[in-house]
């Protein structure tokens, strides 16, 4: 019987004895986060991103550095503090001390943290050879996307306490790379365990020991996830004995739960839930700025958007003030830009494109279409965190541009069919978002709108390659200079602006849904939410 089947019955068991369930378990003791997405793997390395990886991210792991949710700028977590060769291509983290890896039912550590878990968690992602690369297959979707193997030439250990990451070129976005919620840090003695003990290396994504400030105590797959107070945490204890993820993809459900205190957190309610939720004496909403964009991806490839004019007066001819009240609910901030204010590179003064149908009739008039034309628009029909309806959205854009003649067709697909027809260049328009992985702005431009992006498995749906709208970027990662980045950056969304591949709609804010006796819970910019501090009166 595999270890976790074996966990997973004696859990089992013990409830049955009980008599109560987890989510009932914690109600008293302990905090149940209700979320709209899961994950059997729970390693967020080999994870795409969703609010569920995230979240766990920030419980049961730690990174190197971390971003303070208040200042932005970056904080020492496992490392203490660091410097940065001249040259720009030797980071160089000390490493803290007495830091222990959690004890569980599955693993006993016998060390603490030192600079060979750093090591086995690095050279896992871009060396081939690792004995853990291919383990639970060989994607890791956020490194992958920042090319991380092309960078990252090797990581190696100084001293036990004292590691260096050598780069193959500059990178200035390299330590928000590092502070993401991908770049969590295991442990290489228990990964010498699974080896040694012929066990399943699959268990080092599933049954996971990092040194975060809870530990997992069970997992139903599809179910819930949960998760018990660290009482040996290194920073300072939880309040909180235990914490469980309830999964509840349903928003009305998760609603349901908060009402009736199955839930004492729920993520994403629905902006149409919202004043139920304030009118309610017992709970409450918190709602934050977040680095999201929507936005519609104009494939500048294929008549008759190859022409600037025509892509002008398409964004004349949105009304994004509708947007934000049929769809959003005044949940989201109208984008004038693909950077979102919350980041620090966002273009205060960028012009944007107000809505005047009639100017976008003349457009469309000098570039040769005055009785307008048929598009596609493809759209995935599911709510998410940064569009709450993708189809309402479809159906507005649809309006809009049939008033100024342009016939849209929407396409509505799942995403695995709608990605495949978007790489091969078959669609018109798309409506999409992207939802940074990191604070770093490079994370947004790059992989959305760069001529390397538009390779296979790429993310430039826009097909739209500038050698000078690159070089913008590429100077930006160069220096370390934030003034010189921000001033490549303001320069690069002014091209975005002038060129028009893209078409910022909106920034979704995040709103989370939450008892009022419940405090101090943590939702960075980038997703995801901690509950280290978090406890209830």
């Amino acid at each position: 019987m595999k270890l976790f089947s074996l966990i997973h019955c004696l859990g089992a068991v013990i409830l049955l004895l009980t008599g109560c369930k987890p989510a009932e378990s914690a109600k008293t003791s302990g905090a149940v986060y209700c979320v709209d997405s899961f994950s059997q793997h729970l390693n967020p390395q080999i994870q795409g991103s969703t609010p569920f990886v995230a979240s766990l991210s920030q419980q049961v792991y730690n990174r190197l550095i971390e971003i303070n949710p208040d200042t932005q700028r970056l904080d020492g977590a496992l490392a203490e503090n660091w410097s940065i060769s001249r040259n720009g291509l030797v980071y160089t983290f000390n490493l803290r001390r007495n830091v222990p890896f959690h004890h569980t039912a599955w693993f006993t550590p016998k060390r603490t943290f030192n600079a060979d878990d750093v090591v086995f968690s690095f050279r896992r992602i871009i060396d081939p050879l690792h004995p853990y690369h291919a383990v639970s297959g060989i994607r890791y979707p956020f490194f992958d996307n920042r090319q991380f193997s092309d960078v990252l030439q090797d990581v190696k250990k100084v001293t036990d306490y004292q590691v260096q990451f050598i780069l193959r070129h500059p990178d200035a976005s390299f330590m928000a790379t590092l502070a993401s919620d991908y770049a969590v840090i295991l442990s290489a003695e228990y990964g010498d365990y699974l080896q040694r003990q012929h066990g399943d290396l699959q268990d080092i994504d599933d049954l996971p020991i990092g040194t975060g400030p809870f530990q997992m105590l069970e997992l139903r797959p599809n179910e819930y996830l949960r998760l018990a107070k660290n009482p040996a945490y290194w920073d300072k204890a939880p309040i909180l004995e235990q914490l469980v993820f309830d999964y509840t993809p349903r928003a009305s459900k998760r609603l349901a739960k908060l009402f009736t205190g199955e839930c004492q957190v729920i993520a994403t309610p629905a902006a149409s839930q919202l004043p139920f939720i304030r009118n309610n004496p017992r709970t409450d909403v918190d709602i934050q700025s977040n680095m999201n964009t929507t936005y519609l991806a104009l494939n500048t490839q294929k008549k008759p958007l190859k022409d600037v004019r025509v892509r002008r007066a398409i964004a004349m001819a949105v009304n994004r003030d509708n947007l934000q009240q049929a769809v959003f609910y005044d949940t989201g901030e109208t984008a004038s830009s693909l950077l979102p204010p919350a980041s620090w590179a966002h273009h205060p003064n960028l012009d944007e494109y107000y809505y005047d149908p009639e100017q976008a009739k003349q457009l469309l008039k000098e570039a040769g279409y005055p009785d307008g034309f048929e598009l596609t628009l493809w759209v995935q029909p599911i709510p998410r965190t940064y569009n709450p309806d993708a189809s309402k959205t479809a159906q507005l854009l649809q309006g809009d541009l049939a008033r100024i003649g342009i016939n849209v067709r929407v396409i509505e697909t799942r995403w695995t069919v709608m990605r495949a027809n978007l790489q091969e260049g078959k669609h018109d328009m798309a409506l999409l978002a992207w939802a940074a992985d990191n604070a770093d702005p490079d994370n947004f431009l790059r992989p959305l709108l760069s001529c390397e992006s538009m390779k296979k498995g790429g993310n430039n749906y826009s097909a739209w390659c500038n050698e000078v709208f690159d070089s913008h970027l590429n100077k930006a990662l160069a220096t370390q200079r934030l003034s010189q980045r921000i001033f490549e950056y303001q320069l690069s969304q002014e091209m975005i602006y002038q060129h028009v591949p893209v078409i910022p709609l909106t920034h979704a804010l995040i709103v989370s849904a939450y008892w009022q006796n419940m405090h101090d819970i943590i939702i960075p910019p980038t997703g995801g939410v901690s509950f280290k501090k978090a406890y209830r009166e």
